[in-house]
C-alpha cells in the first residue's frame, strides 16, 4: 500500500454506500465538530476489492488526527474534509449521518467510517434498510414467465440500490434494459421468494428451450437488438442487450450483448456471467471481475 494516499473505511457490505449517500448539506450534523472522535472502517469500494482493511481513524478538536497510525492534520473547507501533513492536498466531500461518516474522494472512490464500537449496530441497520428497499422494489411488480419447471422474471431487475447504475448514467436505459449491478450487489437484490440463479439453473433453462446452441435465439426479445440480431422470444423471456459497465465508469455493448450474473464464483475475484450476442443464436458463459456491472434476472425459489 502506497503511503501517499489515505486508506478508506469499509467492510464487505456492498450496499453500504446506498444507505449513506454522500452529500454536502449544511445540516447540524455536518459541522466540523461532528467529525471529532474515533472512527472504524465500515464499507467502501476501492480498497474492498483489493482485500485491504485500513486501521481506525481518530480526529481531534485541535485539527490533528491519526490515520493508519500516521499523524495528520485536517480542516473543513467549503464542505470538504481536507487532510494536510502526510496527505497534503487530499480532500473529499463528506457527510455525517448519525454515527456514519461517508466520504467521496476526488478520484471517485467512496468509503464509510462509523463511530468506534458502533459497527455491528451500523451493519444491522443497513441490512434492515436494504430489505425495506428491496421490498419496495418488489412491490412495483415484475413480469414473470414459467419455462419448464422454472419461473423467471421476464424483464431485467431495475431497483436503484447498492452498487448499481444505468448504462451511460442515463435513466432511460434503466427503463429499457434494467439496472447494471456488481456481483456482490447482484447476490442480494432479488426480492424475498426469488434469488440470483446459479450456473446450473441457467443451464436448466437452456435445456428447456432446446439447448445452449439455440437458447440465445429463442430467449432474445423480438426487437431491441442491433443489426437485426433479434430473437424469436418464443418462450416470453424477452432478453435484451443491456451491455455492461466497469467500476472505472466506462460502458460497452448496449444493443449488442446482454450479460446476466450467475451466483457462481470463478475464484475470489471473478464470477460467472451468462451472455447472449446480437450475431449469435447461442447462450455463452464468461468469467468477469466481480466489480463489473451486469444485468440481473431473478429466479423464483
Amino acid at each position: 500500500m502506497a503511503r501517499n494516499q489515505p486508506k478508506c473505511f469499509l467492510f464487505s457490505i456492498a450496499f453500504a454506500i446506498m444507505a449513506f449517500t454522500p452529500s454536502c448539506s449544511d445540516g447540524e450534523n455536518n459541522k466540523p465538530s461532528a467529525l471529532v472522535g474515533q472512527w472504524e472502517y465500515a464499507s467502501g469500494d476501492y480498497y474492498e476489492e483489493r482485500g485491504i482493511k485500513p486501521d481506525n481513524v481518530e480526529l481531534f478538536k485541535d485539527g490533528t488526527g491519526v490515520i493508519d497510525k500516521m499523524t495528520i492534520s485536517w480542516k473543513v473547507e467549503n464542505k470538504r474534509l481536507v487532510i494536510l501533513s502526510t496527505f497534503k492536498g487530499f480532500s473529499c466531500n463528506y457527510e455525517v449521518s448519525g454515527y456514519g461518516l461517508a466520504l467521496t474522494y476526488d478520484d471517485g472512490r467512496s468509503a464509510i467510517f462509523v463511530r468506534k464500537g458502533k459497527l455491528e449496530e451500523f451493519k444491522a441497520e443497513l441490512v434492515t434498510e436494504f430489505a425495506k428497499q428491496i421490498a419496495a422494489c418488489a412491490n412495483k411488480g415484475y413480469k414473470t414467465v414459467k419455462i419448464g419447471r422454472q419461473t423467471w422474471m421476464a424483464e431485467n431487475f431495475n431497483c436503484n440500490i447498492g452498487n448499481s447504475i444505468c448504462y451511460n448514467n442515463n435513466e432511460a436505459n434503466c427503463k429499457k434494459y434494467g439496472r447494471l449491478y456488481d456481483w456482490k450487489t447482484a447476490m442480494s437484490v432479488c426480492p424475498k421468494g426469488w434469488h440470483l440463479p446459479s450456473k446450473s439453473e441457467w443451464e436448466e433453462l437452456d435445456k428447456a428451450v432446446g439447448g445452449e446452441e439455440v437458447a440465445g435465439k429463442k430467449l432474445k426479445a423480438k426487437s431491441g437488438w442491433n443489426s437485426n440480431g433479434n430473437g424469436t422470444d418464443e418462450f416470453g423471456f424477452s432478453a435484451l442487450p443491456g451491455g455492461g459497465g466497469k467500476s472505472s465508469g466506462s460502458f460497452d455493448y448496449v444493443g449488442d450483448i446482454g450479460y446476466w450474473w450467475s451466483a457462481n464464483e470463478g475464484n475470489r475475484d471473478y464470477a460467472y456471467s451468462r451472455s447472449m450476442e446480437y450475431d449469435g443464436e447461442y447462450a455463452d458463459w464468461s468469467s468477469y471481475e466481480k466489480s463489473y456491472l451486469h444485468s440481473v434476472r431473478c429466479l423464483k425459489d
